[in-house]
């Protein structure tokens, strides 16, 4: 079984659409900082970067209801050991030159907890390297609307970039209704301050 699985999801038009929405999402979050930075000092300031760092304010596919039914139906096919409901995460990631993201791992359960990367613009190259242990590291290459799907428990690493076109991708994390556990489930509580889970359903 490949431990990388791709799958076309968005087309070129969408992926025009969600970088516009990226972009969007970047000024949003900018605005929230600099109130936060003018507040009193008594109110404390959010020590965070900009959008991956602010996963937990929002949800991707929250926002974007249109591309839930479309997930679902990547899951069902790709992961179909899953079971519903499923617990989503998912955030915007824009890379300028010099940026890129170190080696890394997603939390999760071992076999029900999965993390994807949909690249949605930008340079292909160098792509995504993958680490199964330090003799065993591979490359896959982006394509504009693909999505890569992978164990969670995978290491993973972009290496900063030296391109001044910025890097447009979203990033997710799925979690199996076997991989709940009382933080996810806080996650979507109507009282809860951050936004970063939601919960989708099999609607067959």
């Amino acid at each position: 079984m490949d431990l990388v699985k791709g799958y076309k999801f968005f087309t070129p038009e969408e992926c025009e659409k969600m970088r516009a929405y990226c972009d969007k999402k970047e000024r949003k979050l900018e605005a929230v900082l600099k109130k936060q930075a003018d507040a009193p000092a008594e109110q404390g300031k959010a020590k965070i970067p900009l959008t991956q760092s602010h996963h937990y304010l929002y949800n991707f596919f929250a926002e974007n209801q249109k591309y839930q039914p479309r997930l679902i139906k990547c899951v069902l096919e790709l992961v179909p050991h899953l079971e519903f409901p499923i617990a989503v995460q998912s955030w915007v990631n824009i890379y300028r030159n010099g940026e890129g993201i170190k080696w890394h791992t997603h939390g999760g359960k071992n076999g029900y907890s999965y993390s994807a990367n949909i690249f949605l613009g930008g340079h292909t190259t160098p792509g995504i390297y993958y680490s199964v242990d330090p003799d065993n590291t591979f490359n896959v290459a982006n394509e504009v609307g693909a999505m890569h799907l992978f164990p969670h428990s995978l290491n993973h690493m972009v290496p900063a970039s030296e391109n001044k076109t910025k890097r447009y991708t979203i990033g997710i994390t799925i979690h199996g209704y076997q991989a709940l556990d009382k933080s996810l489930v806080q996650g979507v509580a109507v009282n809860n301050d951050y936004q970063e889970t939601i919960f989708l359903n099999d609607p067959r």
